[in-house]
């Protein structure tokens, strides 16, 4: 259903040039809790945050423009619904999962977006585009594209500890307004929607979908996730008392004299999360800091130190970097660049039980 505020002819042109950021329809999120719990949908918006970050790093690396994707949100939605929210030409990538995970992703890109991203590739500034976008254009965007989901899917065999192959991506133009969003889905069938704002430079300010069936989403989560099935299992096993005496945590006290590699490996697992509320808890901020190195020095020579000195780390080339949240290690990762900027790609992280050990 479309809103009832009717628009303009202006901004009915204005929508067709691609120059009015088109709005999701009020209906796109309603019952998402009925398809997805939240933390499905968080685990979803993880998911993304990380594949999309990896296939943004790429993007930056073809166009030599900074590509900024952000963190997703997640909602329910149908094809329909997506053609009255989107009624422009648009872009579709066809995303085959072969093995690791078996599925389809659709991406869903503003035509005027992939324009600039061909006109990029072809070595131009992005500003002058032609009206409606040809062969050479959309096998740029096409190349593009194979590059991306490339690179996420490469993000994501790290994330899952699975090999993730996926198909060449396909791309095809269709103007939402007449056309169906894909031939192979129903228009009336619920998806789930994972929308990113996607920036490149000045060029580009705008939003692309992830659109993956339900019974999909949930596998990824399943693969991501298992231990909260299994605890969900172990609840209704028994009622009978334990009689092993129980296994104490230990404290930061206890562990402020260890290396933080050792923090992750000499806690216990536990079964569940006690009587932890997590959900009090999300919104306190803490500090996340990527450590590159450490090195030991005398005083002496910290005061010698002056511009162009060449401060050695015990660090090695190649090894990964800590990432801790305020003194606790979360994570390991490898440094990457995106335009101007550093980041860290994470490649190892503690389970979730863990990270929520060290604050007991």
């Amino acid at each position: 259903m479309m809103s009832d505020e009717l628009m303009n002819q202006e901004e009915i042109d204005a929508l067709l040039r691609g120059e009015l950021e088109p709005k999701p329809s009020d209906q796109s999120e309603l019952q998402i809790d009925n398809q997805l719990s939240s933390m499905e949908q968080d685990t979803l918006a993880e998911i993304g945050n990380i594949s999309m970050g990896s296939a943004a790093t790429a993007l930056s690396m073809l166009v030599n423009k900074k590509v900024r994707i952000t963190v997703p949100s997640v909602y329910i939605s149908t094809p329909h619904m997506i053609k009255e929210s989107y009624p422009i030409p648009c872009i579709i990538v066809n995303v085959q999962y072969l093995s690791g995970l078996q599925g389809e992703n659709i991406l869903v890109i503003r035509e005027r977006d992939a324009l600039v991203i061909g006109n990029l590739m072809m070595g131009e500034d992005g500003t002058s585009l032609p009206e409606t976008i040809d062969e050479l254009y959309l096998s740029a965007v096409t190349e593009a594209m194979n590059m991306m989901m490339g690179s996420a899917a490469t993000a994501m065999s790290d994330l899952f500890s699975d090999t993730i192959d996926i198909s060449p991506p396909t791309t095809e133009r269709r103007d939402l307004s007449l056309d169906p969003l894909t031939s192979a889905m129903s228009d009336h069938k619920s998806v789930v929607i994972i929308e990113f704002r996607i920036e490149i430079d000045d060029l580009v300010d705008s939003s692309m979908l992830q659109i993956i069936d339900i019974e999909f989403a949930k596998e990824m989560v399943k693969k991501l996730m298992p231990q909260e099935e299994e605890e969900e299992e172990s609840v209704s096993v028994s009622e009978t008392p334990i009689t092993e005496p129980p296994i104490s945590t230990p404290s930061w006290s206890d562990l402020k004299d260890e290396t933080p590699s050792e923090i992750l490996t000499t806690q216990p697992a536990p079964s569940d999360l006690g009587n932890i509320n997590v959900d009090l808890i999300r919104d306190i901020p803490v500090q996340v800091r990527a450590v590159l190195g450490r090195t030991r020095m005398t005083i002496d020579n910290i005061l010698r130190l002056g511009p162009g000195h060449i401060m050695e780390l015990e660090s090695l080339h190649g090894e990964p970097i800590d990432v801790f949240a305020n003194d606790t290690l979360i994570a390991r990762g490898e440094v990457v660049v995106v335009g101007e900027q550093f980041g860290i790609r994470i490649t190892e992280i503690a389970a979730q039980q863990e990270r929520i050990v060290s604050v007991r």
